[in-house]
């Protein structure tokens, strides 16, 4: 019989001795005998991790075990949780929890025990807020399903445990709101999430690349946030939310391109300043995709849309500058990427000063030096702080990326090379699809009900619809009395 078949023995030695082979002889697996005091109880051997499991909860386990009469030793004799194979038992171990063997029998029991020291809830990093929630997850598993019970006190609000991984069992919450949520789109998940076929699962971003629709995609078609209050918004919409083990993040699906533009604090403002901030995003990141790429063709093919004392001033600016535009942007927006990643590597106390006087310090010897022209150094300036308005990190490196073959592409045909460009670009997005949600949805295809409240900011009390994007089950928020 193989190791992960082997059943539990009634003899405890053979169990103590299968159990540390199939450990791998771990030096920091503990196993205790606990021999009863009268003859018609049972001995019991426990068995834990050091360093996972918490010392106040043995203590209070091995006086429930002394105290064979007691209603916590009881209760967990009569759990319907009970382990019969090794292979069980060490996975229990695995998680942190300790294991109990009777003796003379073939079963054994799981007892959460486990307690890691981890940080404790503190605002998200990724997605400051000045106004609204400050709760941000965390690396705590149960902490993190907490918060989002804590922001959704429902008795709706479904949790699925399972895991993944044939090495590392790592554990997964599945998080839906029941009648809401549709149920072919919960059944979709769970069937990808089972056939991840990976031996070890590190984190949030394997799963996420093995469930998404398009695995060679360069666009998250996955949503990940730190942020209770954004997960429990896209759960009342019909979306399904994957808590994962050990990550501070929790990933969302379906997802739609638009929603990247979206923040929670959106909605904690008047919807006439949401829906100004909202558009504001939206231009920046065409600030930041086509700028660079709009300065190349102008200076290079299109000098007559330019007003002359415009153009006289870009040219006395370009006169010493050996290299062509297009040299200058990339070079210029390489430096820009280097210092960005610089500044967040660098630590906390000094990343930030890097990166400032980096850029006035290189920027200012560059045009100095001749390398590149003042307006170049605005524009990529310009570019750069456009990016950082993005709330979306994973946009954020898109957009940047997509400059690069815009830029590209208009110094070899000017503005026809950007118009193609986006073509090409609008052509993919609307070809892809998360979890067979259109990714351009609802500008294409084109639904004005729902790009009222995706790309602006909508009234509360005029919110009255779920979006159909993601098929609820309920499409009213409100019930009768509230506005329409």
């Amino acid at each position: 019989m193989e190791a992960d078949d082997q059943l539990l023995s009634s003899s405890p030695d053979l169990n103590k001795k299968r159990l540390t082979e199939r450990m791998r002889h771990t030096e920091d697996l503990i196993i205790i005998d606990f021999l009863a005091a009268k003859e018609e109880q049972e001995d019991i051997t426990v068995c834990y991790l050091r360093g996972l499991a918490d010392e106040t909860k043995l203590r209070e386990l091995e006086l429930s075990i002394c105290d064979r009469t007691s209603s916590s030793l009881q209760r967990m004799l009569s759990s319907k949780g009970k382990l019969h194979k090794i292979a069980e038992a060490a996975t229990e171990l695995a998680l942190g929890r300790t294991v109990l063997l009777f003796h003379n029998q073939q079963i054994g029991i799981a007892y959460d025990t486990l307690d890691v020291q981890l940080r404790n809830v503190e605002e998200p990093v990724s997605e400051a807020s000045v106004k609204g929630s400050r709760s941000g997850f965390t690396e705590s598993f149960r902490n993190n399903l907490a918060l989002i019970r804590y922001h959704c006190p429902s008795p709706d609000l479904m949790v699925e445990y399972r895991s993944t991984g044939i090495i590392t069992k790592l554990g997964l919450a599945v998080v839906s709101i029941g009648g809401v949520t549709n149920p072919s789109l919960l059944k979709e998940v769970h069937r990808r999430l089972d056939e991840i076929p990976g031996d070890l699962v590190p984190g949030d971003n394997t799963i996420e690349e093995w469930i998404v629709d398009n695995q060679g995609t360069l666009l998250p078609l996955i949503e990940s946030t730190e942020r209770p209050d954004r997960v429990v918004g896209g759960l009342l919409e019909g979306r399904i939310a994957i808590v994962v083990q050990g990550s501070p993040f929790v990933m969302m699906m379906p997802f739609v391109f638009l929603q990247a533009f979206q923040v929670s604090e959106d909605y904690a403002w008047n919807y006439y300043i949401g829906s100004s901030i909202r558009i504001m995003r939206l231009l920046c990141a065409v600030i930041g995709m086509l700028l660079p790429g709009f300065y190349v063709a102008t200076v290079t093919f299109h000098h007559e849309l330019v007003p002359t004392p415009l153009l006289q001033s870009i040219a006395s600016a370009k006169e010493p500058v050996p290299f062509p535009a297009v040299v200058e942007s990339f070079s210029m927006m390489i430096a820009f990427e280097i210092m960005r990643e610089a500044g967040v590597r660098m630590p906390k106390q000094v990343g930030q000063a890097v990166s400032i006087v980096g850029a006035l310090i290189l920027g200012q010897a560059a045009v100095q030096a001749g390398i590149v022209s003042p307006i170049m150094v605005i524009v990529a300036a310009l570019t750069g702080i456009a990016t950082f308005t993005l709330p979306s990190t994973a946009i954020n490196y898109v957009i940047r990326m997509i400059q690069f073959g815009i830029t590209l592409l208009a110094s070899l045909m000017g503005y026809v090379g950007i118009v193609a460009g986006v073509i090409m670009l609008m052509t993919y997005l609307s070809s892809l699809r998360s979890f067979g949600v259109p990714y351009l949805s609802p500008a294409a295809p084109f639904d004005f009900e729902l790009l009222g409240d995706i790309a602006i900011r909508r009234p509360s009390t005029f919110n009255n619809k779920r979006p159909s994007l993601f098929h609820p089950l309920r499409r009213l928020r409100y019930r009768n009395g509230a506005k329409k």
